[in-house]
């Protein structure tokens, strides 16, 4: 039985994202926080969950939490349809 892991990592998006522009990946959600307080009110951070094999290929993964950045907090909006969210 192969060992499996968890690993999660925050992806941020700016403001006006498209499929075409880039992202960026954090390790740590305090440096995925400090990111879209320079992008602009509108930036999202994603929470990813990655399971991991034992010989480290990615076997699944999923986004487990949003948050948009409003200028003044971060905002929950994983489960909001209006946003385009699950």
């Amino acid at each position: 039985m192969a060992l499996r892991s968890k690993r999660i990592d925050y992806t941020v998006y700016g403001p006006d994202f498209q499929p075409d522009q880039g992202c960026w990946d954090y390790r740590t959600a305090t440096k995925a926080r400090l990111a879209p307080k320079t992008l602009g009110v509108g930036a999202r951070v994603r929470r990813n969950i990655s399971v991991m094999a034992k010989n480290r290929r990615e076997t699944d993964w999923w986004v487990e939490r949003v948050w948009e950045w409003n200028g003044r907090r971060f905002v929950d909006i994983a489960k909001n349809a209006a946003k385009g969210l699950p």
